[in-house]
């Protein structure tokens, strides 16, 4: 009696210890979300670029990430600071592979997202009978970079909402849904 539980005692205790050495074992993967990107000089509401911003840093956010870290973020000023001359400033070139693949070996991160914002109208108007109506149409990409395996992944999407002033045809309420929707078919890398 004295026997089997010991053994069963000892058995937890390798058990547990072994399960730790394999966490521990686990290389924390850097990410750097780049900030929101609009080409064309399209003028973006600023809540709707925090939105996106957000939803960018959160993809790579896990649970007790304080424990077993998995993703580690990249500050916003060493991204900046990392960007390319032709992503600065006031005119922006188009976001392509090759700038993402330059970003993740200047900040030697492993995974780097970005998003962009391809078109992007809001037009509140009053009609003769007094209603609101809402015109929104937002089209994005969001474009990521796994130096380890060398891939890319690129989802695109587009929506354009005409009708009256409700909830669901705010822009920051398509921007939401939409940036959602894209995140959830680009690969985790876990």
């Amino acid at each position: 009696m004295f026997r089997k539980q010991l053994f069963y005692i000892v058995l937890f205790i390798c058990l547990f210890s072994f399960g730790f050495r394999t966490c521990l074992a686990y290389d924390v993967q850097k990410v750097a979300a780049l900030p929101v990107l609009s080409i064309n000089n399209i003028s973006v509401d600023k809540d709707v670029e925090e939105i996106i911003a957000k939803a960018l840093a959160n993809k790579f956010h896990m649970p007790l990430s304080k424990v077993v870290p998995f993703f580690e973020i990249i500050p916003e000023e060493e991204v900046i600071a990392a960007l390319p001359v032709q992503l600065k400033g006031k005119k922006k070139s188009k976001l392509e592979n090759s700038m993402l693949a330059a970003v993740a070996d200047k900040l030697n991160a492993d995974i780097v997202i970005a998003a962009e914002i391809k078109a992007y109208r809001s037009i509140l108007r009053v009609n003769r009978d007094g209603d609101r109506l809402q015109e929104t149409h937002l089209a994005m990409r969001v474009i990521n970079y796994h130096r380890p395996s060398g891939t890319f992944t690129e989802k695109n999407d587009h929506e354009f909402y005409v009708g009256d002033d409700i909830g669901w045809g705010r822009p920051e309420y398509i921007a939401d849904q939409m940036i959602y929707k894209l995140l959830n078919k680009i690969p985790d890398y876990r």
